[in-house]
């Protein structure tokens, strides 16, 4: 007996539900098919995560010694731009895991995909586990590990983080000229206070004396403050109470979705939830602390690059006070297989922790200056309310049929 095909409806439900997630709203398909189709929208992620934790463990150290030995150097330059190297390397190969992955279960349908994606699994799962060395007789860490991130992965995915987190990443590949544009118009302001506070005594004394676990903390105030005053610009501006379009502005927001040519709901609020406001708002947050962690580390990046040229250890030392001293705070140089970096601790710490509290007054200009508003808020301001109108617009259609 052959099999019944999918109802109209249930293939334009699941096209749908494609296009939300593409969109970082994985809260508007319906709760009952977020595990669907799980493996085969997990594996690119499965994939790209066994790539790089492969890669960010012995693999890196095996690298960047290997280009370290071809590039003789008493410094340690050599080093520095071998793992620079290996670090790239790392990320542009499990990127380019993701990529193919995703692009070949793409061509492929029904069982066969399926299959496919558990048989990209279950090699990245063994690639873990050979690469921890399993062997008779050894601890089950690698399996622990290779198990965790299979898991981890899939529930990512399932409860919408996966689709959040590819919406923002993809949306800052795009909106990196905005980054630009935005940086022309910030960086004389906030560029003069940066240097001012960046060449300060003060600064690298308490930098040199915070932890990277303190620093880290500093980040996620700073985020924290930052997402706040994002959530209160964004509020108002995702409301559904307040969409109020004309029918040839409807028509236009539903070309090119999956609700293009069927009439438009004439109350889009009605459909949208506690759940998916939240969603929303959180969308528009992250894509703004994407945008504001892009800034801050091509801030430090710049940082670094002017302490290694214009704050050598011995004057960072007599900026930190005698070493001999009871409290005294020593020069620290970043020795990495028992090579000493061209650069300090205390420079990587000065940096961090300058460019962390500048991307508060980035995040500030980012909300309120109209240019940059205009390059990159308002478009996604424009996605989400085009997003409530389908989510609307399908539910009728789907009450209807």
């Amino acid at each position: 007996m052959r099999p019944r095909p999918p109802s109209p409806i249930t293939v334009t439900s699941f096209a749908a539900d494609r296009w939300f997630r593409a969109q970082g709203l994985p809260t508007f398909v319906p709760w009952r098919r977020w595990f669907h189709d799980i493996v085969p929208r997990s594996a690119p992620l499965i994939a790209a995560a066994s790539v790089y934790w492969t890669l960010a463990g012995d693999g890196i150290d095996d690298f960047s010694f290997a280009l370290h030995l071809l590039v003789e150097t008493k410094d340690g330059t050599g080093l520095a731009f071998a793992i620079l190297a290996a670090l790239l390397t790392s990320l542009v190969l499990a990127w380019a895991g993701f990529a193919v992955v995703r692009v070949t279960l793409r061509h492929l349908r029904g069982v066969r995909r399926t299959a496919a994606a558990m048989v990209v699994i279950a090699l990245c799962a063994a690639g873990v586990m050979l690469e921890g060395g399993v062997t008779e007789g050894a601890p089950a860490a690698p399996v622990a590990e290779s198990l965790s991130i299979v898991a981890g992965s899939v529930l990512l995915v399932a409860f919408g983080g996966g689709a959040l987190l590819s919406w923002a990443t993809r949306l800052a590949a795009r909106n990196l000229a905005a980054i630009g544009h935005m940086a022309t118009i910030a960086l004389p302001v906030i560029l003069m206070l940066v240097l001012f506070a960046f060449f300060s005594v003060e600064v690298w004394q308490m930098a040199s004396v915070l932890s990277w676990s303190a620093l880290g903390l500093l980040a996620l105030v700073v985020a924290a403050l930052a997402g706040a005053v994002v959530l209160q610009v964004s509020a108002t501006e995702v409301d559904p109470a307040t969409l109020a379009l004309t029918v040839d502005e409807e028509r236009d927001l539903l070309r090119g979705t999956p609700a293009e040519g069927r009439p438009a709901s004439t109350d889009p609020a009605s459909t949208v939830g506690r759940p998916q406001r939240i969603n929303m708002l959180l969308a528009m947050t992250l894509a703004h602390l994407v945008q504001a962690a892009v800034f801050a580390l091509l801030l430090a990046v710049l940082l670094v690059l002017i302490g290694a040229i214009a704050v050598p250890p011995d004057l960072a030392q007599t900026w930190l006070g005698d070493p001999t001293s009871v409290h005294a705070l020593v020069v620290q140089p970043l020795v990495v297989q028992g090579v000493a970096l061209p650069l300090t601790v205390n420079l990587l710490k000065a940096a961090t922790l300058v460019a962390i509290v500048s991307a508060l007054p980035f995040v500030f200009s980012a909300v309120s200056e109209s240019r940059y508003r205009a390059r990159f808020s308002e478009p996604i301001v424009a996605d989400m309310r085009r997003a409530i109108l389908v989510r609307a617009t399908l539910s009728d259609s789907e009450r209807i049929g």
